[in-house]
This record gives C-alpha cells, sequence and structure tokens, in this order.
C-alpha cells in the first residue's frame, strides 16, 4: 500500500465528506458512464487525475484548484535508468469511482494491476493483478463489481469490490481498450483500438453478447481511375484508434470516437490531408450504423465538422445530451457538436496545454486533462435556447507537484503527438500527427502505398537504438531521419540543418528511443513458451533474428554506413538483407528497387530482418502487413531459415504451437 504524506486530520475530514454529499448532506449516487483519465466526484468538489507518466493519481480540489493529494501507485515515481531509459513501472491510464465517491478504482497498465484508492485517506487498500495492460475500468452500479478491458490478453475482466478478487473472465476481439456502460446500466460497452469495432458484453454473467463492426470509409477510386472525380481529401479509410465510446444521455445512442486512414492513397498523392481524418460513428440500441460525423475538405461542405481536427480520444456530454464535447489529442482542442442536429457548433481551440487525453463536465465546468503539461483547463458551459457558449475560466492549474519526466522527453512527446500546426509545424492545418499512425507510439496495424511497395507501419514500441538500419530495405539509420515523413505525408516544414528545429528533431528521437515502453506481452504457458524457446534456437531462426532486440540488422556494420554493399550473409562494411520469399511482385502495388536516404540504391525484394521484441502487439506482420497471426508467421519463417542454411526443418503440431507461444512472449 501506498500513502500520501502530511496530510491534516482536517483535511482528511474535508475530503471524506467530498464526494459523498451535499451541502444539505443528501448522499449523491451516480454511475460514471465510461473509463476515462479524469473524474470528478458526485458533487462536483473534487478532481481525480492519473499520471501515467509519473505513475501516480492527483486529487484536485476544484474550488481553490489546488492539489490536496498524490497518490503514489509504486514504490516511487519513474526515473532514467542506466541505460537511458524512461520506463514508468505503473502507467495508470484510467480510472473510476463508485456510485457516492468513497473508492477510487485505477487501471495499471504497465503493472498490468488494478488498485482500489481511498481518496479520503490518500492510500492504495488494494491491489490485484488483473491482465496484460489493463486499461478500460468502470464499476457497476450496485458497487459490487469493477470490469476491466484488458489490451494485450484480449479479455474483459470482473473483479469483486469486497474481496479484490477476479471473479469471471471472457474473451473478445482484439485489443480491447475503453470501457462504457450501455443504456441500460448494465451492459458493458468494448471499443477496439485497432478494430474491427465495439463490443457488447453481459454481465450477469459475464459473457460476448455480440461485436458491432465499423464499416470502413469507401475506397477511393480516384487512386485507380482518376477520371472518377472523387475527392481523395473527403474522408474515407480504414477505422482505427477507437479510444472511447459513449452513450447520449436521455438515448439509445452510441457514440464512438476513432480515426480513419486512407490506406488506398499512394505516394506521391499520400499526404495529410488525404491520409488521416477524425470521426465519429452513432450507432442506435440495436448496433445498426446511425450516421457518420467527419470533415469535409473544405468549411461549409455540408460537414459535420467545420473544421480540421485530429485525434479524437475522448467524449463528454452536457447532462441533458443536447452538445457532446470531443477531446482531440493530436489538434489539442475541444470540438463542440449539437448532437441533435450532429453538427460542430463551436471549436475550443488552443487549449492551455498538450496532449488532451480527457474531460469531465460538472457543474456547468468543464475541465481538460492534459497528460504532457501535467494540467487541467478549465471552461464554463452555459447553454442557450440556441446554442452553447464554452469560456475558458481562468488559467489552467497544475495536477502533479513535481514531474519526473526530464524536460527534453516532454518536449519530444509533445512533438510525437502533436498536429497542432499554430504551435510547431508538424503538419499542416491540425491533420496529422506521428501517432496517427503511430498508435500508442506503437503500429495502426495497415499497410501503406509508399513508393518502395506495400509497408506495414512498424512499431516504435521499446525505441530504434538495438535494432540496426531503419524501415524494411534498410533506408534509414536513425529517428532524425524521418524529417523526410513529416515533410512528405505529414505536411510539416523540417530542415535536419536549421539550428531552430534540430533540438527539436534530437528530442523527438530521444523520446522515441527512451519512452515508449515495450509493450507488456500477454499471459503465456510458461511450459509451451519454455519448449518454444528450444525449438525457436533448434530451427534455426537465431540465425537472423539475434541480439537483445533478435535481429541481425547492423551485423558487421555498427556504425551503419547506407553506402556500404548489400550482402546476404554478414560483411564487414556490408548491408545485411535477405530474399526470404515475402517479396509482393503481383497485385496493385508492387515492392521495387528505389534509393535509400542518401541515394544509395536498394532492390526490391532484399528486406531487413525485423527486431521482434514486442512481437504479439505489433500485427499484422511481414514488410507487407500480409500475414494476420503468428501461426501464419511460421511457415515463411521455416522457408526463410531454410533459404539462410539450405536445410529443411520440419516441425511437429506440438512445436508449431509451442513457437507460437514463445513468439507470443516476446
Amino acid at each position: 500500500m501506498s500513502r500520501v504524506p502530511a496530510l491534516s486530520p482536517l483535511l482528511l475530514a474535508v475530503l471524506a465528506s467530498a464526494g459523498a454529499c451535499t451541502d444539505q448532506g443528501t448522499q449523491v449516487s451516480f454511475q460514471q458512464p465510461h473509463s476515462s483519465p479524469i473524474a470528478a466526484s458526485p458533487d462536483g468538489s473534487r478532481l481525480y487525475v492519473v499520471h501515467p507518466d509519473a505513475d501516480s493519481v492527483s486529487i484536485l480540489d476544484t474550488g481553490a484548484r489546488t492539489i490536496v493529494g498524490e497518490v503514489p501507485l509504486g514504490n516511487g515515481p519513474p526515473s532514467v535508468n542506466a541505460a537511458g531509459r524512461f520506463d514508468p513501472n505503473v502507467g495508470p491510464r484510467a480510472l473510476a469511482l463508485d456510485s457516492v465517491g468513497r473508492v477510487l478504482y485505477v487501471t495499471g497498465q504497465r503493472s498490468s494491476r488494478l488498485y482500489a484508492v481511498n481518496p479520503a485517506l490518500g492510500t492504495v487498500t488494494a491491489s490485484v493483478l488483473v491482465c496484460s495492460e489493463p486499461v478500460g475500468v468502470v464499476v457497476s452500479k450496485d458497487d459490487a463489481s469493477v470490469f476491466v478491458a484488458c489490451a494485450q490478453d484480449d479479455e474483459i475482466v470482473e473483479v469483486s469490490t469486497a474481496s479484490m478478487a477476479i471473479v469471471a473472465t471472457v474473451a473478445v476481439p482484439r485489443k480491447p481498450w475503453g470501457l462504457a456502460w450501455g443504456a441500460d446500466g448494465r451492459t458493458l460497452v468494448a471499443t477496439h483500438l485497432l478494430g474491427p469495432g465495439v463490443s457488447m458484453i453481459a454481465t450477469s454473467p459475464l459473457a460476448l453478447s455480440s461485436t458491432w463492426l465499423m464499416a470502413d470509409g469507401p475506397a477511393m477510386d480516384s487512386v485507380t481511375d482518376p477520371a472518377s472525380g472523387e475527392d481523395p481529401t473527403e474522408p474515407h479509410g480504414t477505422v482505427r484508434g477507437i479510444y472511447d465510446a459513449v452513450v447520449r444521455p436521455g438515448t439509445e445512442e452510441l457514440w464512438v470516437a476513432h480515426l480513419m486512414l486512407g490506406i488506398d492513397t499512394p505516394e506521391p498523392e499520400l499526404d495529410f490531408q488525404n491520409t488521416v481524418f477524425p470521426a465519429i460513428s452513432l450507432f442506435d440500441g440495436e448496433g445498426h450504423p446511425l450516421k457518420r460525423l467527419s470533415v469535409e475538405a473544405n468549411p461549409g461542405d455540408n460537414g459535420a465538422f467545420g473544421d480540421v481536427v485530429s485525434g479524437p480520444r475522448s467524449m463528454t456530454f452536457t447532462s441533458d445530451g443536447r452538445f457532446a464535447f470531443v477531446v482531440d489529442a493530436d489538434s489539442e482542442d475541444v470540438l463542440v457538436i449539437d448532437a441533435t442536429q450532429r453538427i460542430e457548433t463551436t471549436l475550443v481551440r488552443p487549449l492551455p496545454g498538450h496532449l488532451p487525453e480527457g474531460a469531465v463536465l460538472v457543474n456547468g465546468e468543464l475541465y481538460v486533462q492534459e497528460r504532457n503539461t501535467e494540467d487541467v483547463a478549465a471552461f464554463k458551459v452555459q447553454e442557450t435556447a440556441t446554442g452553447v457558449t464554452v469560456i475558458a475560466d481562468g488559467p489552467s492549474f497544475k495536477s502533479l507537484t513535481t514531474d519526473p519526466m526530464p524536460a527534453e522527453l516532454r518536449l519530444g512527446q509533445k512533438l510525437f503527438y502533436s498536429a497542432n500546426s499554430d504551435d510547431v509545424p508538424m503538419t499542416q492545418n491540425h491533420w496529422a500527427a506521428c501517432a496517427s499512425c503511430h498508435v500508442e507510439g506503437r503500429s495502426d496495424a495497415v499497410t501503406w502505398r509508399f513508393a518502395e511497395g506495400p509497408r506495414d507501419t512498424p512499431t516504435n514500441a521499446g525505441g530504434t537504438l538495438d535494432t540496426g538500419f531503419l524501415l524494411r530495405t534498410a533506408d534509414r539509420t536513425k529517428v532524425e531521419d524521418y524529417w523526410q515523413t513529416i515533410n512528405l505525408e505529414m505536411g510539416g516544414h523540417f530542415s535536419p540543418t536549421a539550428p531552430s528545429q534540430v533540438p527539436l528533431l534530437a528530442a523527438l528521437a530521444d523520446y522515441v528511443n527512451h519512452a515508449i515502453p515495450v509493450p507488456v506481452p500477454p499471459h503465456t504457458d510458461p511450459t509451451l513458451t519454455a519448449r518454444g524457446e528450444q525449438v525457436f534456437a533448434a530451427v534455426g531462426c537465431g540465425s537472423c533474428h539475434s541480439g537483445p532486440a533478435k535481429t541481425d540488422s547492423g551485423s558487421g556494420n555498427p556504425a551503419l554506413n547506407l553506402a556500404g554493399p548489400m550482402v546476404s550473409t554478414m560483411t564487414t562494411g556490408g548491408v545485411l538483407l535477405h530474399d526470404v520469399g515475402t517479396c509482393v511482385t503481383d497485385g496493385p502495388w508492387t515492392d521495387v528497387a528505389h534509393d535509400d536516404i542518401d541515394g544509395h540504391p536498394r532492390a526490391a525484394c532484399a528486406f531487413d530482418t525485423p527486431a521482434l521484441r514486442g512481437l504479439w502487439d505489433s500485427a499484422p506482420y511481414l514488410h507487407d502487413g500480409s500475414l494476420e497471426t503468428l501461426d501464419d508467421v511460421i511457415p515463411p519463417m521455416l522457408y526463410a531459415v531454410e533459404t539462410m542454411t539450405g536445410k529443411t526443418p520440419t516441425l511437429s503440431t506440438a512445436d508449431r504451437q509451442a513457437l507460437a507461444e514463445y513468439l507470443r512472449s516476446l
């Protein structure tokens, strides 16, 4: 357990009463509609905010706008380790209050635990190991159960509040993320970060009822037929980044915040304004799509959003359901939607801080949590007969006393997630951020039509410093080289030699290399994993997948000299690439010969060995994302071994299962 020091008896008494009673002493009861990084006590006197980068939860007084207490969830704040990495041990991502605000439940994505916090005493009263990467969390109306979304184990877990023990689990589609209550207050809604949509889960008993698929936007025929007249800057593409879902008060409408990625757009047309689109999808109570709200290319084109926003992350509503407030993490603003007419009514821009991830509306006050600057922005919300006004209510106020993340990494984090073109030149018109494709710093699980050929988005988790060359054909050597991506695809304006921008690129590289954690692997069978590791070695997979990150990229060429000759076996100074039979040679988009960043030739079908760190989290697989599962990957891996060694490996069914389990554990 962890305790906040030096809370006075008087303050403890004040905290004990906050959130439980009104001024008249009547107990306030409510059901928090969805999981969020910020929550308010039932009477609105307290805010609770998670700090993923500080391993703590803060309690804020909304009247005084001060920090009342900070509850550490681990053994202390994270720090930079000997390897230069900044990796939180807990990584709290979401919280939920019980019906009277006396117990706060917090998920620790990195620690894989659920924490019960007594906000009155400032203590962690209990915790339980629930699953790999728990994120979303909600509490049942009767306060008997807490439900947790397990992003890496692909399941929903029910925990008894009385015993803090797991009482039920249910398997769901891939990567459940946010949780919300359905209109009946009993059915759970789980979003799936990388698709396919949202799942409905019964709670008595816990069971998957259905999954409402979110259809991708229509393909743009103008890609293959320029005469079609279609405009690729109009919203379209694959649904990804499904962070939040909320039922609109007074209705059965489910509102779901997400992205659409225009992966049918090829280079050189592939750019910021026809690649990434914000969207809110609406369903009725039976799961039938009602409407998809998004932005049109030009304001006034009868689009729902008159302004371009980026990275819709979370939502909240006025109590009467008239207006929705959408927090956009990347464009750093709040989009206000007339929920009846389903159109934008105003845009709160700019926010005072950076990387907003959540908001709560209570007593006419909208509070927006800003993760990067560790503060809260406040706005007065006033409904009128014809609309709503949202006006800044004073300066933002701090939510964390001391920030353990170094300033250089905070700057890099801001740049990685920013599409705020008023602040930094990462994009144009608030459109795209690095995080638009590298969702959560990882992958968006789609394949893009780059000039070099079809390319699956690689993960940045764990950094790139020990992975050798970068890109699928060893075209780059360091994160700073991505100034080209910023300029060509994101619409930014960066120069690797401009004195004012060199420090920005350095900060971005430091963040990617030192502060995006390796995913927590899913739970695996230890016996099977050990057997799989033996199979991995015996078959010869380690001949290419070697070293700490399990890649031979850069072997014999520690300086990563791009000009070295392309070789298929390790040669001093060579660029080691392999043709393992996965080259795309037919279809609408093929691998082609091209030049690296400095103009050195690269063959079409010779590939850099990918690192295997966090492999389970990086599906789909191969350079073109053509294989969906780790079971699918084993045959081409065996073919690669045969190509490299001349020996034909054979595996039993049991050995294949063990090998797949080992790969899941990496």
